[in-house]
């Protein structure tokens, strides 16, 4: 297995990525840039699902929500 650049910043390992990118066979260039969008929508697609009862006391119905309102009297 290769080295990789033991840089913290993307400064040094772009170029260096960059470099074995380029050096491959186009049709593994294409497998190379599948694989990127694989990647970027796993990343995307990670949802956050919310506990249940993280809402709790957060959302108020008021004393009089089942009671018919005024607006409908002629209808009813």
């Amino acid at each position: 297995m290769s080295s990789v650049a033991t840089s913290n910043t993307n400064v040094g390992f772009l170029p260096f990525l960059y470099g074995k990118i380029e050096s491959l066979p186009v049709e593994m260039q294409k497998e190379v840039s599948l694989f990127a969008d694989f990647l970027l929508s796993k990343k995307s697609s990670h949802t956050v699902i919310p506990k249940f009862g993280t809402l709790k006391g957060k959302i108020h119905l008021s004393a009089d929500f089942d009671e018919p309102l005024s607006d409908f009297n002629e209808y009813m």
